[in-house]
């Protein structure tokens, strides 16, 4: 397993379940419940993808700021950052940055930023942007991405096991990294991990998208739930392994 990458690991789910879910969404305080299957997640990675490297010409060597909470729309991110080659960083310090409306402060000095509308209370408001309201100096990611090219097929997969991918991990590290805590999390082959940590550090990415990932598995995120809740989309979303 060490000799894959987290993306070519994507890359297989794409090809042999594109139709199974790989990430459930829940919103408690808003109702909202958005899920993504790998086929559609594949396009919106791979118009990521195109954003960083036609538009943006970032590749291997390339750095990004991902400061994005727990949310549907932030796994695209992170996997399309992976496919164009960048490594990812929650330094200020990176080539381009993708952040929330909480979080724009946070790559002040980047030169390309990018805005995602995680806050909205509407049903799958971030897929629809800011409509023009994004924070002063960022750009809107929905209005760059919606252009680009979403077929899985033009997306190339530059970086290599021994390349950068987080900090002080390269992606073949990480994929092992992330095969370890899906052992101490006690994910098998196909599990499904329901997770209501909110996203904070490279770390947090690990566990609650590289582990479902590499374990060919899926991920249910539940924010603002109590215990009740969680317990019933525990049973509800048959999830085999759970992260809090």
């Amino acid at each position: 397993m060490h000799q894959l990458t987290p993306e070519r690991r994507f890359a297989e789910l794409v090809a042999t379940e594109g139709s199974r879910p790989f990430v459930t969404y829940y919103n408690e305080a808003t109702g909202e419940r958005s899920e993504l299957s790998v086929r559609s997640l594949a396009n919106w990675v791979a118009k990521t993808h195109h954003l960083l490297t036609d538009e943006l010409g970032l590749g291997v060597g390339s750095t990004a700021l991902v400061a994005l909470p727990a949310h549907w729309i932030s796994v695209p991110i992170l996997l399309g950052c992976l496919t164009a080659g960048l490594a990812l960083t929650d330094e200020p310090d990176a080539d381009v940055a993708f952040v929330s409306e909480h979080t724009a402060p946070d790559a002040a000095g980047v030169l390309d930023v990018y805005a995602v509308a995680t806050a909205s209370v509407a049903p799958m408001a971030a897929a629809q942007g800011f409509r023009g309201a994004e924070p002063a100096d960022t750009q809107d990611y929905v209005v760059a991405v919606r252009p680009q090219g979403d077929a899985w097929a033009g997306v190339a997969m530059p970086a290599g096991p021994d390349d950068p991918c987080l900090p002080g991990l390269a992606r073949g590290a990480a994929v092992d990294a992330a095969a370890a805590r899906a052992d101490e999390l006690g994910l098998a082959d196909g599990g499904r991990l329901l997770s209501t940590r909110d996203w904070t550090s490279p770390a947090d990415w690990v566990d609650a998208v590289l582990t479902p990932l590499v374990v060919g598995g899926s991920l249910v995120i539940v924010r603002n739930a109590g215990d009740d809740v969680i317990d019933r989309r525990v049973q509800q979303e048959r999830a085999t392994a759970l992260l809090r």
